[in-house]
């Protein structure tokens, strides 16, 4: 026989072969367990999903009155506690501009894009670094 009708015999053989022991139900080795998968494949069950469930912190706790507190009270308390916001390290308000739009891009919060600065300047207000002549942003007054 010639070297290359040898090769072609050859090569046209490997499909056939393959397909011959997936069609008798043989499986390709596997570094793990098959068994299980293939006892749920042969009970013609389809793939089931595990509910998930994430318990979000409630509050009853609202945050403090000023321009802005709608506005929050509204979106950070869907997955925030006011004291979680409250105790965290005071931020300036371009700071609170980058924490936000992490909740909103990274995250999903519903928050839309025109409220963020009202929210910030609200944030910095009750929780952030202080402007140089310390007004607060939330009634315009200083301390």
């Amino acid at each position: 026989m010639n070297t290359s009708l040898r090769n072609i015999a050859l090569i046209s053989a490997v499909p056939l072969l393959l397909g011959i022991a997936l069609a008798t139900g043989l499986t390709w080795p596997r570094t793990v367990d098959s068994a299980p998968a293939a006892k749920e494949a042969a009970k013609g069950s389809s793939q089931k999903w595990t509910k998930v469930s994430v318990e979000l912190p409630s509050s009853l706790t609202p945050f403090p009155p000023g321009d802005g507190s709608v506005i929050a009270n509204a979106q950070c308390l869907i997955c925030h506690s006011a004291g979680m916001v409250l105790r965290q390290p005071p931020l300036t308000q371009d700071e609170w501009v980058g924490e936000i739009n992490k909740m909103r891009n990274a995250f999903g919060a519903p928050l839309p894009a025109d409220q963020v600065e009202a929210l910030a300047k609200y944030l910095n207000g009750i929780n952030g670094l202080q402007s140089p002549n310390g007004a607060s942003a939330v009634d315009g007054q200083g301390s």
